[in-house]
């Protein structure tokens, strides 16, 4: 028998009965016995404690001697009234103190506002210590007391603490979402879409002429019921732009002037270009030399917003 199944716990039994009739026994009960030797008074072996009860009904004069192992060591222990209490009092203790908080912690921007909550927790029945209760609902209780000062705010517990985050309306950043359209200022192919809110109407690398409505404030859901979103976005998209720029032809070697002219191209082509907008693709369709004047020519593709006046 594996030692570490007497560690757990085993029955130890005892019983006056010759060898051969012990295993015929075993055999026709299908128990599971071990260690079979030799006692004072007959055989001894070890047997699970599920057997308990099947041994002690069918062998009448059958002796339990003791429970090896952990599971020994506990029902021994049970059977004393004041263990049985200390372990209730035990449990009934770290039930109380696991579902008590006994601190609120505050962080905000405002000393006047984390005392402004802590009156209103008080006011509550929220005053530490207390049994711990749903958080949501007392911060959704706190937000409409005090819905006029906290523009934000946040409760998560740690332990036996309860953490309250805010931010008074004073310091916060209110952003006001509205239902106007996306619509296109310009011809262009859709490159990419930077949509927090808003039904698109279009899809990548789909071509859309300026008046087009690319983003509306209108979903239809399963049911065919057209429900009213906020818009807020933008619509970046492959534009096209040609460039003419041109220099009077002085002392400077021709591939000097041609590098001039091809930055002043460049700056005309990135006038009101704001980061992410960029120049995607630059082509030179002439470099001319005329009459004392030099000029070019440039085809550029930009990527740009195209939902936003420029």
């Amino acid at each position: 028998m594996k030692r570490k199944e007497l560690r757990v716990g085993m029955d130890l039994w005892e019983v006056n009965l010759q060898f051969q009739q012990l295993v015929r026994l075993v055999r026709t009960q299908n128990w599971r016995i071990y260690e079979i030797h030799n006692g004072k008074h007959g055989l001894r072996f070890y047997a699970p404690l599920t057997q308990r009860k099947q041994i002690a009904n069918t062998l009448e004069h059958a002796h339990h001697i003791k429970t090896t192992g952990m599971l020994g060591f506990l029902i021994r222990q049970m059977r004393r009234p004041s263990r049985v209490l200390c372990v209730l009092c035990a449990i009934a203790v770290w039930w109380i103190l696991s579902h008590t908080i006994f601190a609120v912690v505050l962080s905000g921007d405002q000393e006047e506002s984390k005392v402004l909550i802590s009156q209103t927790l008080q006011d509550m029945g929220y005053e530490p210590p207390f049994f711990d209760h749903d958080m949501q609902q007392m911060k959704a209780e706190i937000k409409k007391r005090l819905e006029n000062e906290i523009a934000w705010m946040e409760v998560y517990q740690e332990g036996s603490r309860y953490h309250i985050q805010f931010t008074t309306k004073e310091f916060a950043d209110i952003e006001t979402l509205g239902h106007d359209q996306l619509i296109a200022q310009k011809d262009g192919v859709i490159e990419h879409f930077e949509l927090q809110h808003g039904n698109k109407l279009v899809a990548i690398n789909d071509f859309v002429h300026a008046g087009d409505v690319l983003v509306n404030d209108v979903l239809s859901d399963s049911s065919q019921t057209d429900q009213e979103l906020y818009v807020k976005g933008k619509v970046y998209a492959y534009t096209w732009k040609e460039v003419h720029v041109e220099m009077e032809a002085g002392k400077l070697p021709q591939a000097f002037a041609f590098y001039q002219l091809l930055f002043e191209a460049r700056r005309h082509a990135s006038e009101g270009l704001h980061d992410p907008e960029r120049i995607a693709k630059e082509n030179i369709l002439q470099f001319h030399d005329n009459a004392g004047t030099i000029s070019m020519d440039l085809h550029y593709t930009l990527i740009e917003d195209i939902t936003t006046p420029k």
